[in-house]
């Protein structure tokens, strides 16, 4: 395929899908509010009582249920069902509350008809508010919490299965162990934590199934890949729906003794990273200039504050202001969550964690290593290192939100326990009388 039929590929794959994204869209903002009513009002009652974020195991910052979130997108959603569809699902918006706060926004959006928003939104698309008014149609907010929570389950368990079909037993065990080790079962607690962990579930088989047939398939996935996750993400996790499939690309290959050259490898690499990146911006600068369109005012200039304050604003009283020391401060923080610590950064736990961690896997290694080519640890390890990048770059969004920028430590955990894996044999006997 020529370079041109190629780009036109990628270009036709993002502008379809972002266009058939939209649709539905405007689709569920066509669906009228009095059809949802009864179940929006169950599902603004329950949050009315609520903080904005509440801890739901002891202390422990990873299992935070962000409120906050929740209550703005049901509220935006509410919203698009206000006044001509193809504008409200492009400008939206909210009611903040003002001194009551979001939960009390919420709930007089949707029971008071002379409350009207007041806050813009404009800067994502809040893709999710295509399944928030679909599902309320038939349930509330706790039914979706659930719905969500068991789609994730669902595709995690069909990549695991066709894993373990294609005979890659310890890969899918380490699949299984990177996702518990970030305390998946939390994201049941926020409609807001489930869209990434979907997506890149949901991605995974595809990857399996097309990285024996065509590496334009994999770019192409990873273009369909930043669409998604832009439009129904809102930076949480976004890096899991290119990362982790694209380590179980390399680990499959190379357990199948398929890798081929570094360089193929790395280029291969930064091709879907390119195309994820790309497909990730343009989708919302897309949103930005069809707002900006429909509206006639300038959304650029809220969003491209909004990025500015994720990269370098203030960090509300805490931490340091140096770049330098913002950085570690934001990897600290998602260390601390991750293993389960009770104050932002928790030095004791992360330490403790870290120490345990590096004790049980070094021992491992020590004992069952075996001589093993490096191409595969090289790529897994540029795969796991772009996690801590994003904690770098986005060193304010990722101290201040660490405990769900957490989780995006799946990454670099399933990278570093498949090279682990791929560099190991354990001496398993056989059972009498087997034959090889």
């Amino acid at each position: 395929m020529s370079r041109r039929k190629e780009f036109g590929m990628y270009l036709a794959v993002f502008a379809g899908l972002l266009a058939l994204l939209w649709l539905m869209l405007v689709f569920a903002a066509a669906i009228p509010n009095a059809a949802l009513r009864g179940n929006m009002e169950q599902s603004a009652l329950s949050y009315r009582e609520k903080e904005g974020f509440s801890f739901e195991n002891g202390s422990r910052w990873n299992a935070i249920s962000d409120n906050y979130a929740d209550a703005i997108l049901l509220n935006v959603s509410w919203n698009m069902g206000e006044g001509n569809p193809l504008v409200s699902s492009l400008d939206t918006k909210y009611y903040d509350g003002e001194a009551f706060g979001e939960s009390i926004g919420l709930y007089l959006a949707v029971t008071d008809e002379n409350t009207v928003p007041n806050t813009d939104y404009t800067r994502y698309w809040h893709g999710t508010a295509v399944f928030v008014r679909l599902m309320h149609l038939v349930t509330d907010v706790n039914g979706m919490k659930l719905a969500g929570m068991a789609a994730a389950v669902l595709f995690l368990l069909i990549t695991a299965l066709l894993l373990v079909k294609r005979g890659h037993y310890a890969l899918t065990g380490v699949l299984l162990l990177s996702v518990a080790s970030v305390q998946i079962w939390n994201i049941r607690l926020s409609m807001e934590y489930q869209p990434a962990f979907i997506i890149c579930f949901l991605f995974c088989p595809m990857y399996l199934w097309l990285e024996k047939r065509t590496d334009v398939g994999l770019v192409s996935l990873s273009v369909a890949g930043g669409v998604l996750i832009a439009f129904f993400d809102f930076l949480t996790t976004e890096t899991v729906a290119l990362l982790l499939p694209l380590i179980l690309v390399v680990t499959v290959r190379a357990e199948e003794n398929r890798l081929g050259s570094l360089r193929d490898n790395v280029w291969l690499m930064v091709k879907c990273g390119i195309a994820w990146l790309l497909a990730y911006a343009g989708t919302f600068f897309v949103k930005w200039t069809a707002v900006s369109a429909v509206t006639g005012e300038n959304k650029y200039r809220a969003a491209v504050s909004s990025v500015g304050e994720r990269i370098g604003g203030s960090l509300q009283g805490e931490g340091s202001d140096q770049f330098l020391v913002r950085v570690p401060e934001a990897v600290a923080a998602n260390l601390s969550a991750l293993f389960g610590g009770e104050s932002r950064v928790d030095m004791m736990r992360m330490f403790a964690g870290l120490a345990i961690s590096v004790l049980v896997l070094g021992s491992l290694f020590y004992l069952f290593h075996k001589k093993r080519s490096g191409t595969a640890a090289v790529l897994l390890a540029l795969l796991g290192s772009v996690v801590i990048v994003r904690y770098a770059v986005l060193n304010n969004h990722s101290y201040l939100h660490s405990f769900f920028t957490y989780r995006a430590l799946v990454s670099p955990i399933m990278a570093l326990l498949a090279g682990m894996s791929l560099s190991m044999h354990f001496p398993i006997p056989k059972k009498k009388g087997a034959h090889r």
